[in-house]
C-alpha cells in the first residue's frame, strides 16, 4: 500500500492539475471527461489514505478511519457516476446530474457525518450534552434560514429547473450537515483522533454549496463542471487528514489514544454568537432590499433567538457548577478527603473563641514512601487521616496540609494531643504492611484576639519539634519566639561574618600513646566569642554549612600543605576536618575536596574526613559521597562512635579507616568492668577489622595510661593540649623535630 507521503503529494498534484484544467478550459475547449480525471484520482487517493490509517491503528481509531474510508468510497462512486451523467444526460442550462449520483453523494455525506458524530468525547455532564445539542440546533436553524433565502435568490436569478432545485436543496443540506460536523469538532473535549485530522476533514462539508456556485460560474463553458473542480480538493483534504494521523503515530501517539482538548469548550461557546450575528445580518439585508420578511425568516429568527437564550442559560448554569466544584476541590484534599491547607488556615484565622491548633509531621515518611512504594505511602496517609478524624471528634477541623503534614483545630477535648501520642504505639495497616508512625507535634493555644497568628505560632512549634530527635511535642511560648528570633539574627550575622572573613581555625593535637608524640590534628572552626554550639546548628538549618564547610576544607588543606613544606612530608600523619550531614548530601562535595587537595598540592592520604554515624546510617546520597571521598584516597573516620545510630554493620558498608571513641566511654575508664566494657570491645573490633582507634576527651594521665593498656595507640583531649592556633602547632612540630634530631 502506498505510503502517506506519496498519497499526499499525489493528492496535491491532482488538485493543482484540476486548477490548471479549469483555467485552461476558460480559454479553449477540450474533451468533457478531462476535468474528471484529477477529480476521480484525488478521491481515490483519499480512500487509499483512509484505508492505510485504518490498517496502522486500532480500537476507536481503526473504526473511525474505516468508516470515513467507506464514506469517501461512496463519494468516489458518486464522482464516477456524475462523469457518466455528463456524457449520457442532456444539457439543460446547468450540468446534468442524475438521481443515482445525487443519492451516492447523500449516502457518502451521511456516512461521513455519522463517523464523526460517533466519535466518543467522554467526560460530559448532562448540561454539557444538552449544550452541544442546542449548538447543533442553532446551526441547523441558521442553515435553514440561509437555505430558504439562498434557494429563492438562486431560482429567481437563474430560473433553474425543478431537478436543479432539488440539487440545490441537497447541496445546502450537505453544507448544514458539514457545519454540524464543525460544531462537533469545536466542542469535542477528548478524542482518539488528532485535532489536526479533524480540522482537515471539516472543510469537506463546504464542497456541496461550493460546487453549486462553481456550476453557476462555469455555465459559459459546458466542458467544465463545478463538481469536478471541487472534488480533487475533497481528496486532498482527506489525504491531509490521514497524513496528520500518521504523523501522530510516528511521534509516539499510538500508545496514548485519547487526546485532550481543554480549549474545546471555549471554542464551542462562539457557535451561538456567530450564528446569531450572521442571521441578524442576513435578515437586515433582506428587509432593507425587499421591505418585508417572509414567515420562514421571522419564525426561524425567533426560534434561533430562543435556542441561543436557552443554550447560554444552560452554559451559565454549567459554568456555575464548575466554579462550585473548583471551590470545593480547593477546600478539600483529594487523597484523604480531609480539608485542605487553604480551608484550614481560613478556619483558624476566623475562629472566634478559645482554641488549640495542632500541627503534625510524620517522621521518616519519605523513607517509608521510597522503601515500600507510593501506593503504601498513600495508604499510610489515608489510614493516618482516619485515625486523626476519630481521635479529634466531629467538632474538630482536621486537614491535610500537604505531603506528610496534618493539622487539627480544636475548640474542646484538651487531652487530644495525649491520646494522639498514645495511639502512636498502635501500628497502622497500609497496603498489607503494619507500620508504626512516629510524629513531631507543634501546639499553640489561643483565643479570638490572636487567632490570625495561631497558625504561624503552631508552625514555629512544629519546626522546633522536628529539629529534635525522636517524636516529641513542642508547645509555643514567648521563649520559643525569642529563640527563633535569635536564631534568625545569628543566621544573618553568620552570612555577613562568612563574607567578611571573621572565621578562623584552631587545631587540637592527636598524639601517639604512650609517648605523646604529635601525629595529627583535628581542625575546629571558631567565630569570635560565639560557641560552635551556637552557630553550627544554625548553619546546618540555613544551608550555610555547605559554604562554611568548603572554606574550612580549603583553609585546613592550605595549612597542612604549609606544615608539610616547612617540616617535611612525615611531620603530621593527617589533618582532620569535620563534615556535616548536610555537606554529605551535596553531590559536589567530592569535587570540592579534590579541588582543595589539588590547589594546595596536598596528598589525599594526609587529609581525614570525620563524619558521624547518624549522617550515613540511612545510606543513600550521604554514603555515596563518603564512598567517592574514599576513592580519592582520603581517610574516613567515624566521629563520636557509639553515640549515634550505632551499627557494627556500618563498619562493613561504609569505607571507614578509623573510629574515634566518644568521651563518654573514656570517662568510664578506671571504674567497674561494666563501665570499661564498651571501650575494651571497640578496640578489639577495630584491631580485628584493621581500623585505627582514636580516644577522644582524655583529661587525665590515668585515662591515658589505661587506654594504652587496653590497646589504644592514639588519643586527643585536654590532658595533651587544648585546641591551638596554627602557630602553636607549628612550634610543637619544630620542637618535636629538634628532639628527634638530638
Amino acid at each position: 500500500m502506498a505510503g502517506p507521503w506519496w498519497l499526499t503529494r499525489f493528492a496535491v498534484l491532482m488538485a493543482v492539475a484540476e486548477v490548471v484544467l479549469i483555467v485552461a478550459g476558460t480559454r479553449a475547449a477540450y474533451p468533457v471527461l478531462l476535468v474528471w480525471v484529477p477529480a476521480v484520482a484525488g478521491l481515490a487517493a483519499a480512500v487509499t489514505a483512509f484505508r492505510g490509517a485504518a490498517v496502522r491503528t486500532g480500537g476507536d481509531l481503526r473504526a473511525f478511519w474505516r468508516r470515513v474510508a467507506v464514506a469517501m468510497g461512496f463519494v468516489l462512486l458518486a464522482g464516477i457516476s456524475q462523469a457518466i451523467d455528463v456524457l449520457t444526460l442532456p444539457w439543460s442550462g446547468m450540468p446534468p446530474i442524475g438521481t443515482r449520483t445525487l443519492c451516492l453523494y447523500v449516502v457518502g455525506t451521511v456516512l461521513a457525518i455519522t463517523a464523526l458524530l460517533r466519535l466518543p468525547d467522554g467526560g460530559r455532564t448532562w448540561r454539557q450534552l444538552l449544550t452541544a445539542v442546542l449548538d447543533v440546533a442553532v446551526v441547523a436553524v441558521t442553515g435553514g434560514i440561509a437555505t430558504s433565502q439562498y434557494i429563492g435568490w438562486f431560482m429567481n436569478r437563474f430560473g433553474v429547473s425543478e431537478s436543479a432545485w432539488w440539487l440545490n436543496i441537497a447541496m445546502i443540506a450537505i453544507a448544514v450537515a458539514g457545519a454540524v460536523v464543525v460544531v462537533k469538532i469545536m466542542t469535542l473535549r477528548r478524542s482518539p483522533i488528532p485535532r489536526a485530522s479533524l480540522w482537515w476533514l471539516a472543510p469537506i462539508g463546504l464542497a456541496g454549496p461550493l460546487s453549486t456556485l462553481l456550476m453557476t460560474a462555469l455555465r459559459p463553458w459546458p466542458h467544465l463542471n463545478g463538481s469536478a473542480a471541487v472534488l480533487p480538493f475533497v481528496g486532498l483534504f482527506g489525504a491531509l487528514a490521514a497524513h496528520a494521523q500518521h504523523r501522530r503515530l510516528a511521534a509516539g501517539g499510538g500508545g496514548s489514544p485519547w487526546i485532550a482538548h481543554p480549549s474545546a469548550g471555549r471554542r464551542g461557546s462562539a457557535v451561538p454568537l456567530v450564528a446569531t450575528g450572521l442571521i441578524s445580518l442576513l435578515v437586515a439585508v433582506v428587509f432593507l432590499r425587499t421591505g418585508h420578511l417572509s414567515t420562514v425568516q421571522v419564525a426561524g429568527t425567533t426560534m434561533l433567538l430562543l435556542l441561543v437564550v436557552a443554550r447560554q442559560a444552560i452554559a451559565l448554569a454549567e459554568n456555575n457548577s464548575l466554579l462550585d466544584t473548583v471551590a470545593r476541590q480547593a477546600m478539600q484534599d483529594e487523597l484523604t478527603g480531609l480539608f485542605s491547607r487553604r480551608y484550614f488556615t481560613e478556619a483558624v484565622a476566623s475562629t472566634t473563641g478559645p482554641h488549640t491548633v495542632v500541627l503534625i509531621d510524620l517522621k521518616e515518611f519519605r523513607a517509608i514512601n521510597d522503601g515500600l512504594g507510593p501506593a503504601a505511602g498513600d495508604a499510610l496517609l489515608t489510614a493516618y487521616a482516619e485515625r486523626l478524624t476519630t481521635l479529634a471528634g466531629r467538632h474538630a477541623v482536621v486537614a491535610r496540609l500537604g505531603g506528610d503534614e496534618f493539622g487539627l483545630l480544636l475548640t474542646a477535648a484538651p487531652d487530644t494531643v495525649d491520646r494522639l501520642l498514645t495511639s502512636g504505639a498502635e501500628p497502622l495497616s497500609a497496603a498489607g504492611h503494619e507500620l508504626l508512625v512516629e510524629v513531631s507535634i507543634g501546639v499553640t493555644d489561643g483565643d479570638a484576639t490572636d487567632a490570625a497568628d495561631s497558625y504561624r505560632r503552631a508552625e514555629l512549634a512544629l519546626r522546633e519539634a522536628m529539629a529534635g530527635a525522636g517524636g516529641q511535642v513542642v508547645r509555643y511560648d514567648a521563649t520559643l519566639e525569642r529563640q527563633l528570633s535569635r536564631r534568625a539574627t545569628v543566621a544573618a550575622d553568620l552570612r555577613r561574618g562568612l563574607a567578611a572573613g571573621e572565621f578562623h581555625l584552631l587545631y587540637q593535637p592527636i598524639v601517639n600513646l604512650p609517648d605523646g608524640r604529635l601525629v595529627g590534628v583535628e581542625s575546629l572552626v571558631r567565630w569570635g566569642d560565639i560557641s560552635p554550639a551556637g552557630f553550627i546548628p544554625v548553619a546546618e538549618d540555613t544551608g550555610l554549612i555547605v559554604e562554611l564547610g568548603a572554606w574550612i576544607l580549603d583553609t585546613a588543606c592550605a595549612q597542612a600543605a604549609e606544615w608539610r613544606h616547612r617540616h617535611g612530608p612525615d611531620a603530621l600523619r593527617s589533618v582532620a576536618v569535620n563534615v556535616s550531614a548536610r555537606q554529605l548530601l551535596d553531590p559536589a562535595l567530592p569535587e570540592i575536596v579534590a579541588a582543595a587537595l589539588a590547589r594546595h598540592d596536598l596528598p589525599a592520604r594526609q587529609l581525614t574526613i570525620e563524619i558521624t554515624e547518624t549522617a550515613v546510617f540511612g545510606g543513600g546520597r550521604a554514603l555515596a559521597s563518603v564512598t567517592a571521598l574514599s576513592e580519592l584516597g582520603v581517610n574516613i573516620a567515624l566521629d563520636d562512635f557509639g553515640t549515634g545510630h550505632s551499627s557494627l554493620g556500618l563498619l562493613r558498608t561504609c569505607p571507614v579507616d578509623a573510629i574515634k571513641v566518644d568521651k563518654s566511654f573514656v570517662d568510664g575508664l578506671g571504674g567497674s568492668p561494666q563501665q570499661e566494657a564498651i571501650a575494651i570491645a571497640l578496640t578489639g573490633i577495630a584491631e580485628t577489622m584493621g581500623l585505627r582507634t582514636v580516644a577522644e576527651g582524655v583529661e587525665t594521665a590515668e585515662q591515658a595510661q589505661r587506654l594504652y593498656e587496653l590497646g589504644y595507640r592514639q588519643a586527643q583531649g585536654f590532658h595533651f593540649a587544648r585546641p591551638l592556633p596554627a602557630e602553636a602547632i607549628d612550634e610543637m612540630l619544630g620542637a618535636q623535630q629538634n628532639r628527634i634530631a638530638a
